[in-house]
């Protein structure tokens, strides 16, 4: 996706200031939409430079709009594990 296109899809996202950098840090790594991420909330706070706490939310949000879809993975003992982040 090109800078451009970025632009004038978070332009028009009614999304505060974090959710769209989270986005498009999502976009970058996913390599656009449709792809998929699986990373952590602590892995993303790095990332991104945004607390934990404010990337779960963010990550909420973005689901809410439909932006992404967050599917939750736990091992076979019952082991939480990273979420699978898919862009849509």
């Amino acid at each position: 996706m090109n800078d451009l296109t970025r632009y004038r899809l978070l332009a028009e996202a009614a999304l505060p200031p974090a959710a769209k950098l989270l986005y498009s840090y999502l976009l970058d790594f996913a390599g656009g939409r449709g792809g998929t991420v699986w990373l952590s909330s602590r892995r993303l706070a790095a990332e991104v430079g945004l607390s934990t706490s404010a990337i779960r939310r963010n990550l909420h949000r973005l689901e809410k709009n439909e932006l992404i879809q967050l599917t939750s993975r736990y091992s076979e003992e019952g082991i939480r594990l990273t979420n699978k982040i898919t862009l849509l």
